[in-house]
C-alpha cells in the first residue's frame, strides 16, 4: 500500500507553547491527537431546536420566533451558530416548526455564515425529545444539540466533548450554575458526574446547578424517543437515562442565559452592549 506524507503549519506562538508544554517524546501523539479531535468537530453535527413558539416572550414572538429576536446587531441564533463555529462546528441542523419561514429566509443554507445549514421541519410541535427524534435522519454519529434561545460565554466544547467520551453515557446534558432556579429546576449530581436527581422548581429562589439547554448525544438517545408524537428530554428521557445511570453532567462555570422572559431579553441585550457577551 502506498503512503502518503503530510505536513500541518503550526503558528510560531501556538508552536512555542507546545514545546514549553510537552516533552519532545509525546509532541508526536499530542499532535495526532489534537488533529483527530479537529477532525471530530469539523464533522460534527449541530442539532439546534428552534421550532418552539414562545409563549414567555409574547408579545415579541407573535411575529418572529424568539431565536430570531435581535441581540445587538444579530438574531439569538446567529450568536449561539458563530460561537460554535469558532470552536470548529461547522455542520448545523435546524429544528424548525413555529414560523419556521423566518429562519429558512435568513440563514438559508448557512453559506454567509460559512457554515452548513439543513433543516428538519415538524409538521406539528413534537417537543424537546420529540424534534431530536424528527431530525434522526440527519444526524450521524456523536452529535451536538443546543436549545435555541440560550447565550453563552467560554464553554469550551473541546472538553465538553473528551468529558462525554470519557464518561462513556449515552448524553451528557450541560449544566449552569444560577442564583435562582426557581425558573428552572434544580439538577444533583453525584461524585462521578452522573445525574442522579432532577428535583422541581423550589418555592423561593435557591441557587443550584440548572439544565444550560446544551447536550451531547450518542445515536443511542434515538432508541429511548417514542416516534411520531410529542416527547421531552426534561420530563422523560433525561429521567429514564439517569434511572440507568447513563446520563452524566458537565458543569460551566461562565456566562449563561436563557432568553425565557421579557427580562432575560433586557438582560442580554443590556450585556452584549455592555461587552458581557460577545
Amino acid at each position: 500500500m502506498k503512503r502518503h506524507r503530510t505536513s500541518i503549519e503550526f503558528p510560531l506562538d501556538l508552536w512555542n507553547a507546545l514545546k514549553s508544554h510537552v516533552p519532545p517524546r509525546k509532541r508526536s501523539a499530542f499532535i495526532i491527537e489534537a488533529v483527530k479531535e479537529k477532525l471530530i468537530r469539523e464533522s460534527m453535527k449541530c442539532l439546534v431546536l428552534c421550532g418552539g413558539p414562545g409563549i414567555g416572550m409574547r408579545p415579541l414572538t407573535i411575529s418572529i420566533p424568539k431565536p430570531m429576536m435581535p441581540v445587538g446587531y444579530k438574531p439569538i441564533l446567529e450568536h449561539l451558530i458563530l460561537k460554535f463555529k469558532e470552536q470548529g462546528i461547522y455542520n448545523f441542523v435546524l429544528a424548525i416548526g413555529y414560523l419556521g419561514e423566518h429562519l429558512i429566509k435568513y440563514f438559508g443554507d448557512g453559506s454567509a455564515l460559512g457554515v452548513n445549514i439543513e433543516y428538519s421541519l415538524e409538521k406539528s410541535a413534537l417537543g424537546t425529545a420529540g424534534a431530536i427524534k424528527n431530525a434522526e435522519k440527519k444526524l450521524n454519529g456523536t452529535f451536538l444539540a443546543v436549545n435555541g434561545d440560550i447565550l453563552f460565554n467560554e464553554l469550551d466544547l473541546s472538553s465538553l466533548l473528551r468529558y462525554h467520551m470519557r464518561k462513556g453515557g449515552i448524553a451528557t446534558i450541560v449544566l449552569a450554575k444560577v442564583k435562582d432556579a426557581s425558573r428552572f429546576g434544580l439538577v444533583s449530581v453525584d461524585e462521578d458526574g452522573r445525574v442522579i436527581a432532577f428535583r422541581e422548581k423550589p418555592r423561593q429562589p435557591a441557587s443550584g446547578l440548572v439544565n444550560a439547554g446544551i447536550y451531547v448525544f450518542e445515536q443511542a438517545i434515538f432508541n429511548y424517543i417514542p416516534s411520531g408524537k410529542p416527547s421531552s428530554l426534561e420530563e422523560e428521557i433525561f429521567p429514564t437515562l439517569a434511572d440507568r445511570g447513563k446520563l452524566y453532567a458537565y458543569i460551566h462555570d461562565g456566562y449563561w442565559v436563557d432568553v425565557g422572559a421579557p427580562e432575560d431579553y433586557e438582560r442580554v441585550c443590556k450585556d452584549f452592549f455592555e461587552g458581557i457577551l460577545d
